[in-house]
């Protein structure tokens, strides 16, 4: 009979076995049955699922409608989406151009799911590759983009060390098993004075200060870890990084509903599907744009990332 839980016997980031509970958590997002607690380690602060779904397990948290594995731009109904979704890649690209001193080379996005960030790179001049451990994802990246993917775990691909002058983890990291061998590879990968630009949800937000338990940035169970700037920046001088910036850039909007219905779920469920109905009318988050973009701007928002620089030996 196939395990179903794992308890996580020492800390990923110091190797420490002594940790304290901070919240237990459900999957509320698509209601997959199961309990799992969130551990702080007592020695490091890393915070990490424990018991959490095993490898073979996981795959059940993470339907066709995850997120992630979105159509591309030109698919969407609404204008105002198309907009949106344009306006955050090209931010991406240009963060990118801009941390990696306008120069284009080689591009490696890990967890590229369909493939839309890597298509906006490569329209752009940039040599583009990806990985994406889903098998329908990655496809549809082939086919649709004409992408070169692999399909499977960073470690697992056939790439050379220094094959890469920028790689990403867009929102990747904290679904991983073993975040310091993901940062390990890809140390390994990057060219010297490389690039890394790696974005998790932002544990010093104003939402997750309101919500706590119930913040989307938790998302369990499958964000596996939950990364302060300061832990993160340990996991990358550990790998062999040098933080150059932490920036917040990324939309809010829909990150801060979700946590706004988990907690009206709790407190009025009635009251919680009205609201949501009309907090997702297309257009409304435009209302909220300049609240959005000042607390982005004073690094508040729900989603955080960090560029760092492989160090010269």
């Amino acid at each position: 009979m196939m395990e179903i839980l794992e308890n996580v016997e020492k800390c990923d980031l110091c190797g420490s076995s002594n940790s304290s509970p901070l919240y237990t958590l459900s999957d509320t997002l698509y209601q997959v049955p199961g309990e799992f607690t969130l551990q702080r380690c007592i020695e490091c602060g890393l915070m990490y699922l424990s018991p959490r779904p095993t490898v073979d397990a996981i795959g059940a948290y993470y339907p066709d409608e995850y997120v992630c594995y979105r159509p591309p731009i030109e698919q969407e109904k609404w204008a105002i989406m198309r907009w949106v979704r344009r306006r955050k890649l090209a931010k991406r690209r240009q963060l990118i151009e801009q941390f990696g001193n306008k120069t284009k080379g080689d591009i490696l996005d890990v967890g590229c799911a369909t493939g839309l960030f890597l298509h906006e790179m490569e329209q752009s001049g940039w040599g583009v590759m990806g990985v994406e451990l889903i098998s329908s994802a990655a496809e549809y990246a082939r086919q649709q983009f004409d992408l070169d993917v692999f399909n499977g775990t960073l470690h697992e691909a056939p790439y050379p060390p220094s094959s890469f002058d920028t790689i990403t983890f867009w929102d990747v990291l904290e679904h991983t098993y073993y975040p310091s061998q993901e940062l390990a590879d890809a140390a390994r990968l990057l060219r010297p004075n490389g690039l890394l630009a790696l974005s998790i949800p932002n544990w010093d937000s104003v939402e997750q200060h309101l919500f706590k338990h119930l913040w989307q940035g938790l998302d369990s169970p499958r964000h596996l870890y939950v990364f302060t700037q300061e832990t993160l920046t340990t996991y990358l001088s550990n790998a062999g990084f040098s933080v150059l910036d932490w920036v917040c850039f990324m939309p809010s909007y829909f990150s801060f509903i979700i946590s706004v219905k988990r907690w009206l779920q709790s407190k009025n469920p009635t009251l919680s599907r009205f609201v949501w109905r009309i907090l997702t009318i297309p257009g409304m988050r435009m209302l909220f744009e300049p609240f959005f973009a000042l607390i982005n701007y004073w690094g508040k928002g729900s989603v955080i990332t960090v560029f760092a620089i492989k160090k010269s030996k």
